[in-house]
């Protein structure tokens, strides 16, 4: 299922629709069922990115922490506005850049996004004989669980 209601072509058609039919952007917005100004993030992606930028991201973008660093800092020095940052930096939407500045500011570092986390392979199954064999080899010799393992 699309995250998205629409295609990009479709965007682009409302894109259009909306400057065609004179109306302020809040109330094409209103009539068309459409989130507050939704419009305005689609004309500037259509701008920055093209048709490209319209469409639905099919995964997610991973960011380096110097970028990250960047676009913070920015922000933080007065650059410019979270909407303008963030199609300066590129990024899909200003969310990004506000939990990014949350965490600076939470003296947390900024990392390059993470990529699935490795899973460990399962150790094998053990019997109930062995479990056994375990608990008295702890309890009898005094040894820790760690030992055990």
């Amino acid at each position: 299922m699309p995250r998205s209601r629409y295609t990009a072509e479709e965007k682009l058609a409302l894109l259009d629709d909306s400057r065609q039919s004179g109306l302020g952007a809040t109330t094409f917005e209103r009539q068309h069922s459409l989130g507050h100004c939704l419009l305005a993030r689609w004309q500037k992606r259509y701008e920055r990115d093209g048709l490209e930028g319209l469409s639905e991201a099919r995964k997610n973008k991973h960011y380096t922490s110097s970028l990250k660093l960047a676009a913070v800092l920015a922000y933080q020095a007065g650059e410019g506005t979270l909407t303008e940052l963030t199609m300066r930096f590129g990024l899909r939407s200003s969310a990004q850049l506000r939990r990014w500045i949350s965490k600076y500011n939470e003296d947390k570092t900024l990392t390059a996004s993470p990529f699935r986390k490795q899973v460990p392979p399962m150790s094998r199954k053990t019997t109930f004989e062995e479990r056994i064999e375990v608990v008295e080899y702890v309890t009898k010799g005094k040894h820790s669980y760690s030992e055990a393992a």
